[in-house]
C-alpha cells in the first residue's frame, strides 16, 4: 500500500514538471506573438535634392562713383525710381573743366601759328626758342608738383585700401590718377628737354612745336571727355536702388549711384565640393526667401570653372559658385535677402517607395524585408534604387498595395506570426 501511494505521489510531480515545462515553452519570448507596425505599399514620386543656403542677388546691376572734386548740380531722378539705358540722371558742375578746355584751345590755336610761323623762313627768331624753353620749365615744375602731391596722396590711398578702408574702384582711380600725373610728367621733361635742344639746332623746332599740338590735342580730348562724363546717365535699364547725389553739394568720398536690374534676380551660393560634383546647368530648385512664404521656382545657370578654399572657423572648405536664376520675380523680391535653395538632382515619378528602417541586410549582403499575408511575417528580397533623405526606392520585391513591416523588430523570423499595425 506505501509502495502504491509512494508511486502515485512520483507520477504526480512528474506531471507536474511537465506541465510546468510545456507552460514555459508556450511562454517563452520565442514563441511570443509579436505586433509590428505595418504599411501599404504605394507608388510615390521620389526626389533626391541637396539643400544650400546663399543671398539674392540683382541680375544686373550698376555702380557708378560720384567725384568728389566736382559739385552737384542738378540731380534728374529719385531713388526708387525705374530708369532706361541712356537716360541722365545727375548733373555735375563743369565750369573749370570748361575754363581749362577754352585755355587748351587757345594755346593749340597759337601752337598752331608758332608752326606756321616758324615754316616760314622770314620769321624764325631766337627770342622765341628761348620763350619756349622757358614754357617748358614752368610747365615741368608745375607738373612735377602735382605728381609729387599725387604721389604722397596715393601712397595714404594704399595703405586706407589695404586696411579696408577704401573701394577698389577708388584706389584704382587714385592709381589712375597718379599715372595720369605721372605721364604729364614725363612729357613735361621731354618738352623742356627738346625746347633746350631748340635752342642749339633751330631746326628741331618744328618738330618739337608738331608735338606740343600733339599734347595739346590730348588735353582737349581728355578735358571734352571728362566734360561729357559730367552728365552722369544710366548704362542699364532698372531701378536706382542708391543715389548719393544732392544738389549744390559736393559728394562725399565713396558716393555713388547703384542701379539694379530688378526684371531678373539671382541666387548666388557657395556649394560644397562634395554636393557640387552632382550638379548640372539647367536642374531645377525650389528656393524659398527667409521671411517670406512663397517657394520660387529657378533653376541653375551657372557653375564655377574653379573651385576655391575658404577657411571656416579653423577649418578649410572647398567650394564652388554656384548662380540659381529665379524663373519668376515679384515686388517682394530685393537684393541681399538671404534665401534656401533645394536643388532638385534626380526626380522619379510613380516609383514604390518605403522608409529606410524597413530595408534589412543580411550577412550575404541582400536586402530584405518582411511583408505581412494573413497574419505571417515573410521575409523578401528586394532591390532598391533611389534614395531620397526619408525614403528607399523598391526597384523590384514589393508590389503596390502589399503591406509590409515599417520597422521589424531584430530578432522577427521569416514565417513568424504577428498582429499589425497601421496600413490601409
Amino acid at each position: 500500500m506505501k509502495k502504491r501511494k509512494k508511486l502515485v505521489i512520483i507520477i504526480a510531480v512528474i506531471l507536474v514538471l511537465a506541465a510546468l515545462l510545456i507552460a514555459r515553452s508556450f511562454l517563452s519570448p520565442k514563441n511570443a506573438v509579436k505586433t509590428v507596425d505595418t504599411a501599404d505599399a504605394v507608388k510615390t514620386d521620389l526626389i533626391q535634392s541637396i539643400s544650400v543656403t546663399g543671398n539674392i542677388k540683382a541680375g544686373e546691376s550698376e555702380e557708378i562713383m560720384l567725384p568728389s572734386t566736382q559739385k552737384v548740380t542738378r540731380v534728374l531722378v529719385q531713388e526708387g525710381q525705374e530708369v532706361k539705358k541712356g537716360q541722365l540722371l545727375v548733373k555735375l558742375d563743369t565750369y573749370e573743366l570748361e575754363t581749362q578746355l577754352k585755355k587748351s584751345r587757345i594755346s593749340l590755336d597759337m601752337a598752331k601759328r608758332d608752326l606756321e610761323k616758324l615754316n616760314s623762313e622770314d620769321n624764325t627768331t631766337r627770342k622765341s626758342l628761348e620763350n619756349a624753353v622757358t614754357q617748358a620749365e614752368i610747365s615741368l615744375k608745375s607738373a612735377a608738383s602735382k605728381y609729387e602731391d599725387a604721389r604722397i596722396k596715393h601712397e595714404h590711398n594704399t595703405k586706407l585700401y589695404e586696411a579696408g578702408f577704401l573701394s577698389k574702384v577708388e584706389y584704382d582711380n587714385s592709381l589712375s590718377t597718379l599715372n595720369d600725373l605721372q605721364n604729364n610728367l614725363l612729357l613735361a621733361e621731354i618738352t623742356l628737354d627738346n625746347a633746350k635742344n631748340s635752342l642749339a639746332d633751330f631746326d628741331e623746332k618744328i618738330y618739337q612745336q608738331e608735338k606740343q599740338i600733339e599734347m595739346s590735342n590730348t588735353d582737349l580730348s581728355s578735358l571734352e571727355r571728362k566734360i561729357s562724363d559730367s552728365n552722369i546717365k544710366a548704362n542699364i535699364n532698372g531701378k536706382i536702388v542708391k543715389l548719393d547725389a544732392k544738389e549744390n553739394q559736393y559728394p562725399a568720398a565713396g558716393s555713388s549711384i547703384i542701379i539694379h536690374d530688378q526684371s531678373k534676380y539671382i541666387l548666388e551660393l557657395r556649394v560644397s565640393q562634395y554636393d557640387a560634383v552632382n550638379l548640372e546647368m539647367g536642374q531645377k530648385a525650389n528656393i524659398r526667401i527667409n521671411g517670406l512664404d512663397k517657394v520660387y521656382e529657378g533653376h541653375i545657370t551657372k557653375i564655377s570653372e574653379a573651385a576655391t578654399v575658404e577657411m571656416v572657423n579653423t577649418s578649410k572648405e572647398t567650394n564652388v559658385l554656384v548662380e540659381i536664376t529665379l524663373d519668376s520675380v515679384d515686388e517682394q523680391i530685393k537684393a541681399g535677402y538671404e534665401a534656401d535653395a533645394e536643388i532638385v538632382l534626380i526626380e522619379k515619378e510613380n516609383s514604390i517607395a518605403v522608409s529606410f528602417e524597413a530595408v534589412q541586410t543580411d550577412e550575404q549582403g541582400n536586402k530584405y524585408l518582411f511583408v505581412v499575408e494573413d497574419n505571417i511575417a515573410k521575409k523578401r528580397n528586394v532591390e532598391t534604387g533611389l534614395e531620397t533623405d526619408f525614403e528607399i526606392e523598391i526597384v523590384s520585391g514589393l508590389k503596390e498595395g502589399e503591406k509590409y513591416i515599417i520597422s521589424p523588430p531584430a530578432e522577427l523570423m521569416d514565417g513568424e506570426t504577428v498582429i499589425t499595425t497601421g496600413g490601409m
